[in-house]
């Protein structure tokens, strides 16, 4: 077991109050296994002793402090270029002895076995095995109790239709029955987006879907359920949720968009419909505070920081298609998103609870440690992990300065394009420029690092020297200095050639304070290349050095928040 760095989520949101106690959330990564079995985690007290031990495909971590890997059944790590036969865990005491079972689901179209606790006698040994269904399908299935009776139902797909697997009532060991609910309008195999909650309010709960809801009938012998169809997806997400998002009485709509894509949503119930209010999207600017990723396999709602209001708690799937999603070499990050009702309406502050857990098909929220705040669980192509959620009081002027600001995203800059740099063509050299990579050294960064970025390798563009001053960890109001230095006084041109690319950010020039024309925009689409000479006329300047500074102002709506920015080299030209 590893324990990993400390992060922190703020509890905290622009423009509205905080409780009398002002507090920070943070959660400390404690790494389980680096090694890949499963899709899926859960948490349940396995051997009795009182504390809640986390389940993980073949194993069972024993609590408190869960460094004791104790087995279930016996498979060989899996292959993360393929994947796991292990997708799903519920934990449940199905055969009525007092100790907890573990359901599992493994790949689409698969059976659901649950594995027989055996007791302390047996606990060194793999469980006893029972399939109990032969056909789990779609990626986001639930086990809750759907029709109002005791034990649960397994809520899937079968064959294209959506259906519950009833726990055999008189052994549950033994195959159980299941009872379709549709005709055959979902995925014969896979499918993404499942839910279940009460849409209408009549005390039943229904079943969501990415195109519409069934609504469970009064009488469950009727046949099927009557399908309201509504657009929640297009592709489908992951696990959907019923929840009265803005306080207004009815039961709105909670989904993820793409499990392999992009995209978070809440839809809003209207007496016309539903309403989309995207919360997170492909770019930035779709985000009130610049976040974006993908593959959200998984999501669950809980209320993190007890102010009475659920939360979404989600991240990236990482690896869920391997090389195929869009982003899928972005960070492996965990994030809950606070829900905050305001007289402006609702807003969902992204806090980010881990950079490197990442998640599978089935994030977990349950207090594992009995400090009765929820904690968050993960496992997937990247191990599992407790993020152990801790809180800490802190002064007005330590909440003030932890409160996160939306990001400040422009589109006012114009895009930077001008000539070709007159790079010679044996040195390889723009003659009499300052390279980029030469200044790097004695540049100073007010945040953040220049340092030098070997761009050979780039065919798009050619860089004068075959590389760039490349100055990264900056954020908008952050300034980068170099020294320019006038052979004599005169009469100067200033070019400059910079870096664009789909991750770099809008920046200011000035010379010796005195802005030089408007900001400019470095972001290009899908690809890397230069901006051209861009010149700025300086009038007269005095012999010597002369301060210039590229100041970091915001960034382009479409770019990716990392506010990259790569200098290949300045150039005084004298006017004659």
């Amino acid at each position: 077991m590893n324990t990993g760095s400390i992060l922190l989520g703020f509890l905290v949101v622009t423009g509205f109050a905080h409780a009398a106690e002002p507090q920070l959330h943070t959660f400390e990564r404690v790494q389980l296994m680096d090694r890949y079995y499963s899709e899926g985690i859960n948490a349940a007290d396995i051997n009795g002793d009182g504390y809640m031990d986390v389940i993980h495909g073949p194993f069972w971590f024993a609590g408190p402090d869960f460094k004791k890997e104790n087995i279930i059944y016996q498979t060989p790590p899996q292959n993360r270029e393929a994947y796991a036969n292990n997708f799903f865990s519920w934990p449940y005491d199905f055969n009525k002895d007092g100790r907890v079972d573990v359901l599992t689901a493994g790949f689409p179209g698969t059976p659901a076995y649950v594995y027989e606790n055996p007791g302390p006698e047996g606990m060194d040994k793999p469980w006893p095995k029972h399939q109990v269904y032969d056909w789990v399908s779609n990626e986001s299935p639930h086990f809750v109790n759907l029709v109002g009776d005791d034990p649960p139902e397994l809520v899937c797909t079968r064959d294209g239709q959506f259906v519950y697997v009833e726990v055999n009532p008189a052994n549950g060991l033994e195959p159980w029955n299941f009872y379709p609910l549709s005709e055959k309008i979902a995925p014969t195999k896979f499918g993404h987006g499942l839910g279940v909650g009460d849409i209408n309010k009549d005390g039943r709960l229904d079943i969501l879907m990415k195109d519409g809801w069934l609504e469970q009938p009064e009488d469950l012998t009727q046949g099927y359920w009557d399908l309201h169809k509504v657009n929640f997806a297009q592709a489908g997400g992951a696990e959907m949720y019923a929840y009265d998002v803005d306080g207004d009485g009815d039961n709105d709509v909670i989904t993820s968009l793409a499990a392999h894509e992009y995209g978070l949503a809440w839809h809003e119930q209207t007496p016309e419909g539903f309403k989309e209010h995207l919360i997170m999207g492909d770019r930035p600017g779709l985000n009130n505070y610049g976040i974006h990723f993908s593959e959200l396999h998984s999501v669950q709602l809980a209320d993190m920081d007890s102010d009475g209001l659920k939360d979404i708690v989600t991240g990236k799937t990482y690896w869920s298609h391997h090389k195929k999603s869009q982003g899928w070499d972005d960070g492996a990050v965990v994030y809950w998103f606070k829900l905050v009702r305001g007289k402006e309406g609702v807003d969902w502050v992204p806090m980010k609870a881990d950079g490197e857990a990442g998640i599978g098909r089935q994030i977990i929220v349950k207090d594992v440690n009995g400090d009765k705040l929820p904690d968050i669980l993960t496992g997937g192509m990247k191990g599992a992990h407790v993020l152990l959620h801790q809180v800490k009081k802190v002064s007005e002027a330590e909440w003030q300065a932890a409160q996160p600001q939306p990001v400040k995203i422009t589109d006012e800059a114009p895009a930077a394009d001008g000539k070709a740099a007159p790079i010679d063509a044996s040195s390889g050299n723009v003659p009499g420029a300052l390279e980029g990579e030469a200044l790097a050294a004695n540049a100073k960064a007010s945040a953040g690092t220049a340092k030098v970025q070997n761009m050979k390798n780039f065919t798009g563009s050619r860089w004068s020297g075959g590389a760039q001053l490349f100055w990264t960890g900056a954020k908008e109001g952050d300034s980068l200095e170099i020294e320019v230095a006038a052979p004599a006084a005169g009469s100067y041109t200033l070019e400059a050639v910079f870096t664009k690319a789909p991750d770099f950010a809008i920046v200011q020039l000035t010379l010796d304070g005195k802005d030089l024309g408007a900001p400019i925009d470095l972001y290009q689409f899908g690809k890397v290349g230069t901006t051209g000479v861009l010149e700025n006329k300086l009038g007269d300047l005095a012999a010597g050095d002369h301060k210039l500074t590229i100041r970091l102002t915001g960034t382009n709506p479409s770019a990716v928040q990392k506010r990259y920015v790569g200098l290949d080299y300045v150039r005084l030209v004298k006017q004659d």
